[in-house]
């Protein structure tokens, strides 16, 4: 389980995709191999520690759910190491299981909007939680299936956020809790 709350920008030094991809990245994160590491909100597993960081496996079905396809070299990723329960959630309740992959519409100013599919509509809260290349963050504006975030510059600078522009696709879970609740009440 994760937060949200984003510890480093990673940056991929290698990424050979295959049946099982390999990625390393650069970070200065403890970690240690066996570790669940979120990359960009996807929980993955450290397979190894190398001499900048550490690199991870990916299946065929993880890159398929997520935007992982499109990273190539030289990218930049948000990196957050799995909650430790002696600290504190600074965020939410971050599983790193992608729900979907969203398409940014449009950006005014620090108000980001994103369409969704539309029958993911019913996890969106007004103020609620969703966390969006694998930042926390609370959900502004609703509209059907368009939602927006409000970033601060604090966000737009330690994220990969701040990089994004109209038209680029994000990594999206929605709060658990929000799906536990609407999943039993359906």
């Amino acid at each position: 389980m994760f937060t949200g709350i984003i510890e480093e920008k990673g940056k991929i030094l290698k990424f050979v995709k295959g049946s099982v991809s390999k990625m390393e990245i650069k970070s200065t994160l403890d970690v240690k191999i066996g570790d669940s590491i979120a990359v960009q909100g996807i929980c993955l597993t450290v397979t190894a520690i190398t001499k900048n960081g550490f690199a991870v496996e990916v299946m065929t079905q993880t890159k398929e759910r997520t935007t992982m396809d499109n990273w190539k070299t030289g990218d930049y990723v948000n990196l957050e190491r799995a909650l430790s329960f002696n600290g504190r959630i600074g965020g939410h309740i971050v599983l790193g299981h992608i729900d979907e992959v969203a398409r940014i519409i449009q950006i005014k100013g620090n108000e980001y909007y994103f369409l969704i599919a539309p029958d993911n509509q019913k996890f969106l809260i007004p103020r609620g939680s969703i966390t969006i290349d694998g930042v926390s963050l609370t959900v502004g504006n609703i509209s059907k299936n368009i939602f927006s975030v409000f970033l601060i510059p604090h966000t737009l600078n330690s994220t990969t956020l701040g990089q994004r522009k109209k038209g680029d696709l994000v990594n999206i879970e929605y709060d658990y809790l929000v799906k536990i609740i609407k999943n039993s009440l359906f």
